[in-house]
């Protein structure tokens, strides 16, 4: 009892870790901006490794490991547990939060807010409980305050479907997820038949994916350079506490422009905004 619920303490507290510190890592060996997206690495410590299915990996200090080339998250930003896992709504995958969240901090195209009139979604009802994901979505989108948002970043959350609610991989969906309490806490089961997981869909500019790795590849290879500038733009913020005006974008314009060719370095590229006149000046 009192253990298992220091280890899931210890947990959540590493899958946070395992973002700040990969970033961390990134940007001290001055690595390519490809990296955030897509990578054969990520930091793991004891209860990360068990919570992925790595053995030999002993005590709670995060370091560098290699992933298996058979492991299908892969490396990256997206494929952390702790991303995934927050990302989430009455015990299941919530597609348009991921999709708006990958939308946002990977794609720089942040989603406009939803409507303050939009009903809640009650999954629980007899007439919703039944129907799969990409079903529920489809009957939201039926409302057209609804529409707008979920048109666009319903096909990019869906990537993610594979995630399971902590953030763990998975190949199956359950129909239904009930509430248990273990320890005290909540604890979400699969209940019923299982399908298999569904990740069709599509990016912003209109390219298809239907597997979790096909989306991170076109994201890689096609998304780079908005990848880099959403990035620019919050390192830019955090040097001069506001946002980047068009000066700015043109500054950081200017840093793109000279860091392509080595693969957008991003220890380079932090230095270089710190020496921009939005920074010197602020």
């Amino acid at each position: 009892g009192k253990a298992s619920y220091h280890f899931r303490r210890h947990l959540q507290d590493s899958m946070r870790e395992e973002t700040f510190s990969y970033i961390h890592r990134l940007l001290a060996d001055d690595r390519p901006a490809r990296e955030l997206v897509s990578s054969d690495w990520t930091m793991m410590n004891d209860a990360l490794a068990r919570h992925y299915g790595y053995d030999g990996i002993q005590g709670g200090q995060l370091r560098k490991v290699m992933l298996r080339a058979n492991d299908s998250r892969g490396g990256g930003i997206m494929s952390h547990a702790g991303v995934q896992s927050m990302l989430c709504w009455m015990g299941d995958n919530w597609v348009i939060y991921r999709g708006a969240w990958a939308a946002r901090n990977i794609l720089d195209a942040p989603p406009q807010l939803p409507p303050l009139a939009v009903p809640e979604l009650d999954a629980k009802s007899e007439e919703l409980s039944k129907m799969s994901p990409r079903e529920l979505m489809a009957h939201h989108r039926q409302d057209q305050n609804c529409a707008v948002c979920h048109t666009r970043l319903d096909p990019i959350g869906f990537a993610f479907q594979n995630f399971d609610i902590s953030g763990r991989w998975r190949n199956v969906e359950y129909e239904t997820y009930a509430v248990d309490e273990l320890d005290s806490r909540v604890a979400w089961r699969g209940k019923g038949a299982t399908r298999p997981v569904d990740t069709v869909g599509q990016l912003p500019r209109g390219e298809e994916f239907r597997t979790y790795a096909e989306f991170k590849e076109t994201v890689a290879s096609e998304y780079l350079q908005d990848t880099v500038r959403g990035l620019l733009k919050s390192f830019m913020l955090y040097a001069t506490g506001r946002k980047p005006d068009i000066d700015d974008m043109a500054e950081i314009k200017k840093i793109m422009a000279s860091h392509a060719a080595e693969g957008y370095p991003l220890r380079k590229m932090l230095l270089a905004v710190f020496q921009t006149k939005a920074f010197l000046d602020h």
